[in-house]
């Protein structure tokens, strides 16, 4: 099982539907809100090695190259469900483009912003601030601020800024192919026939869904949560992050930081691939 967390991690009166980064930049703001409180367990910063897997040998001619990739990726799902994805073929400039648009987009006007707060889950696009989730005896505010959008089959995007409608067709297209070559190798991996999960999931129509978290400097981030513990819906989600690496996975039941390596990509198997 694949298990997340993600705690803000860089210090840097409101109501309930404003945007966390406008409550974070507020010049009166010396703690946070008790609605943003959270009590977490001891997380330990522990420095396992997450398994790298060479994405230019998993597609290599070479078949002794590529039966060591084969195994190191079955390794990795079987006893992690998590891996650093390196050699994919997905441009740094692209990389660094989407994580700059995506701050773009937060530092929008909130009024440009709220015009895309979920009505309904089935939403296309979506933005908003912290959401809420229940705890023992409380309702918590998380300390982010999110926007996703559903890009494939059918593109989505917000009409601003103009570098994310720029960037995310991009994006999007890029990272198709190195989903369904993963998607492949895994399947192999199973003993599956060749295309088997292609053809049964109809890739061709899956859904897409870019997401973009940003997690505003916090006066006391030992109290705030970003997101919970938590699974990853889906196949797989590839994540990147701007330098700042505020993700944990538990793994062997011990809590530990991620430090993936610039330009790769963290790659998590979801609920549905499992």
């Amino acid at each position: 099982m694949a298990t997340t967390a993600s705690q803000p991690q860089v210090p840097h009166h409101s109501s309930d539907n404003s945007f966390v980064k406008a409550l974070a930049e507020s010049s009166c703001l010396k703690s946070i809100p008790s609605q943003f409180t959270f009590a977490t367990d001891s997380r330990g910063s522990h420095s396992d090695s997450l398994p790298i897997i060479d994405f230019s040998l998993l597609t290599s001619s070479d078949p002794n190259q590529r039966s060591k990739a084969l195994h190191d990726l079955a390794g990795a799902c079987q006893e992690w469900g998590f891996f650093v994805l390196v050699n994919h073929g997905v441009p740094e400039t692209l990389l660094k483009s989407i994580i700059d648009a995506s701050l773009e987009f937060f530092e929008l006007p909130e009024e440009d912003k709220r015009r895309y707060e979920a009505k309904s889950a089935s939403d296309p696009i979506k933005s908003g601030s912290g959401s809420l989730i229940n705890t023992a005896n409380q309702r918590v505010h998380l300390w982010r601020d999110f926007v996703k959008s559903y890009v494939h089959p059918e593109f989505h995007c917000p009409q601003k800024p103009q570098s994310l409608r720029d960037t995310l067709p991009e994006f999007a297209e890029k990272t198709r192919p190195v989903l369904r070559q993963l998607l492949q190798a895994i399947g192999e991996n199973l003993g599956f026939e060749d295309g088997f999960i292609d053809e049964t999931l109809k890739l061709d129509k899956c859904f897409q869904l870019y997401a973009a978290n940003y997690y505003p400097p916090c006066p006391q981030p030992d109290q705030a949560i970003g997101i919970p513990a938590h699974t990853d819906h889906g196949l797989l989600t590839f994540l990147i992050h701007n330098g700042v690496a505020g993700l944990q996975i538990q793994h062997n039941g011990e809590w530990f930081d991620t430090n993936s390596p610039q330009n790769s990509i963290l790659v998590n198997t979801g609920d549905h691939l499992e």
